[in-house]
């Protein structure tokens, strides 16, 4: 009897081994906790992502199309004397070397915001006419493209979700440097979706926009604006 009490206390856990086993399992249970939450916080994080890549894109895609069609606006010989005719020549954008003048609308290009005078398609008639159109980074990551008349009023304007913000930058490459190249920088990270900064890290999205037009404007000055443009 004695010896069957021994041989079935042998088989059962001590103390010790239970402990072991309990620590061990709570061991895998975090690892595997933890494991699922990393996961679910990247597969928040892609979400977020995913859905405002689409709207950072849409605007690289609207800027491209925008700053290819970009010129400056200079009013006709009827309403800027020929010498204002003569120095708006030698400018495509705005720089501290130029001075604001009645008539004549340069290409406006700050670190949040952008202006642009641009060719408008589908003219009343024969002369091409200008058109202008704003980017303004606004609170709420929002980036708004606007487009007016010349009165400054608003025709139309669509509106970027999803960008934490922006930088705009104009630059000529070392390699080539008579090709103004327009460079932008969005940062897409919706925080508002989830409501934590920490899902992740605002995705840089950034592009080199050249346009073919300003090229041509800024390398054969000698014979643009002969007769000046019209505003739609």
């Amino acid at each position: 009897m004695l010896k069957a009490f021994r041989l079935y206390a042998r088989r059962a856990f001590t103390f010790v081994e239970m402990s072991m086993s309990v620590a061990i399992a709570l061991l895998v249970f975090l690892m595997i906790y933890r494991f699922m939450s990393t996961t679910r916080m990247h597969y928040m994080y892609g979400t977020v992502n995913l859905q405002n890549l689409q709207e950072a894109r849409m605007a690289i895609n609207y800027l491209r199309r925008d700053f290819s069609c970009a010129t400056p606006y200079i009013a006709g010989q009827g309403q800027v004397g020929f010498f204002t005719m003569q120095k708006a020549q030698n400018f495509v954008f705005e720089t501290t070397g130029w001075t604001a003048t009645a008539g004549v609308n340069l290409i406006k290009c700050d670190s949040d915001s952008l202006s642009i005078p641009k060719f408008a398609f589908g003219s009343p008639d024969e002369d091409p006419r200008i058109e202008y159109v704003t980017y303004t980074y606004e609170p709420g990551n929002i980036l708004s493209r606007k487009l007016l008349d010349a009165s400054g009023n608003l025709r139309k304007e669509v509106k970027f979700s999803g960008i934490e913000n922006v930088e705009f930058k104009l630059y000529t490459h070392k390699l080539n440097a008579n090709v103004p190249v327009l460079w932008v920088k969005l940062l897409v990270h919706d925080k508002s979706t989830y409501g934590s900064d920490e899902i992740g890290k605002a995705l840089e999205v950034t592009a080199s926009i050249s346009s073919p037009f300003i090229n041509s404007l800024v390398n054969h000055r000698n014979w643009r604006f002969e007769t000046g443009h019209k505003e739609l």
